[in-house]
């Protein structure tokens, strides 16, 4: 039967146990451990197709390492990795760990923040219709008519929870003081910078008419003063009889007649005949024609009518007078 020494095993036991704790004070010493913080890149693995992250996940976290002073003192951001395990065909919000692997030798102590909260979304397409608006107005006397473009449907796509919110595409044409269609190719909006449009442009023509209206009404001779004695003023007309008058609605439909400038027979005996001028109204841009002939008629009065006087006193002598 083997007998222990169990006086000599005990004092050799200890004796060991003092040894180890003596090199881990002389180590702890010589090259102590130490904390250090690293800022390290948040990474995140590959989404599916279709599949994109809309937000929540920060650039990097902060990591609390523990360590030697040795180990330490060499260490650097990209001896480490951070990354966040997102789970495949899951969309909306999600809170997920943060996984940390580090260097053998090192422990990382913390991770701030453990958890982060992040945002996946799925990309979609979907056909909206195009509006075009107008900005300005056209030059006085002109009006805009419906823009006309092509296409009038685009497709949108981009996250679905921006998708889902967009109704349409909107572009604006400037037609400010325009006198003639106005062509212009335009960009699309719907208002986020996160989707795509295509196409993203489009050629937009607005119409640019008159705003005038014509009519056609009679010509009227204005004829002041008063023919010779013994002479009486028999008719007077105009040819053309009519004009076409241009201007803009609310003022052509008010005008009935159209006036010449006032011609003179004060004292004449004889006819007149010539060419005038037509009085232009306040608000009407043009007169079709714009001069006319007329023939101003007067007649010697018969019998007793007639006053004293030899016939032809007082008479212009010229027939069919030059108006001018």
């Amino acid at each position: 039967m083997i007998k222990l020494n169990w006086g000599n095993n005990w004092i050799r036991l200890l004796a060991l146990l003092l040894a180890i704790t003596m090199w881990v004070y002389v180590s702890n010493e010589q090259n102590p451990v130490r904390e250090k913080l690293l800022n390290v890149k948040l990474e995140h693995n590959e989404l599916e197709k279709d599949y994109i992250l809309a937000g929540g996940l920060p650039e990097s976290v902060r990591l609390r390492i523990q360590g030697n002073q040795n180990q330490l003192n060499n260490l650097a951001p990209g001896d480490f990795r951070a990354v966040v395990n997102i789970p495949a065909g899951k969309t909306g919000e999600m809170v997920l760990p943060v996984q940390v692997s580090a260097p053998a030798g090192l422990r990382v102590v913390q991770v701030i923040p453990e958890e982060v909260s992040v945002v996946v979304d799925r990309v979609i397409s979907k056909q909206i219709p195009v509006a075009v608006s107008i900005r300005g107005t056209p030059e006085q006397g002109y009006t805009a008519l419906a823009p006309q473009y092509y296409p009038n449907v685009v497709t949108v796509r981009g996250p679905s929870r921006l998708v889902n919110g967009i109704s349409q595409a909107t572009a604006i044409v400037d037609i400010h003081q325009a006198v003639r269609d106005v062509t212009q190719t335009v960009t699309l909006s719907t208002g986020s910078p996160d989707v795509t449009l295509n196409p993203a442009t489009i050629q937009v023509v607005v119409p640019v008419a008159s705003a005038e209206i014509s009519k056609t009404v009679p010509v009227l001779p204005q004829v002041t003063g008063t023919p010779a004695p013994g002479y009486t003023l028999k008719g007077s007309f105009a040819e053309p009889a009519t004009v076409l008058v241009h201007g803009l609605p609310e003022v052509v439909g008010a005008i009935t007649e159209i006036k010449t400038v006032p011609v003179s027979i004060q004292g004449s005996g004889n006819s007149l005949s010539g060419e005038v001028d037509l009085v232009v109204p306040q608000g009407v841009t043009r007169l079709q024609p714009s001069r006319v002939n007329i023939r101003i008629e007067i007649e010697e009065i018969e019998g007793d009518e007639a006053p004293s006087g030899s016939p032809g006193d007082n008479i212009d002598s010229a027939s069919n007078m030059q108006l001018r």
